[in-house]
């Protein structure tokens, strides 16, 4: 049997969460680097085009709705 060198995060309802999820496009590192980019004054417009992903995920990210533990 293969064993994997990284646990995969769940959720405490035992689903994937956080950049283990198999439709995450962001990993946990690009979260924390998109926030402190939106402290520093990036509107969340340049902040979309940057990370390669949509403008409410964007918004998402940094209201914290989403990726909460990241």
């Amino acid at each position: 049997m293969h064993r994997q060198s990284q646990l995969i995060a769940r959720a405490p309802t035992g689903h994937r969460c956080g950049e283990c999820h198999q439709k995450a496009v962001l990993s946990d590192a690009q979260v924390r680097s998109m926030r402190a980019d939106r402290e520093m004054g990036m509107s969340l417009r340049a902040l979309a085009m940057a990370y390669g992903c949509g403008l409410s995920t964007a918004r998402d990210i940094c209201d914290y709705a989403t990726r909460y533990s990241a």
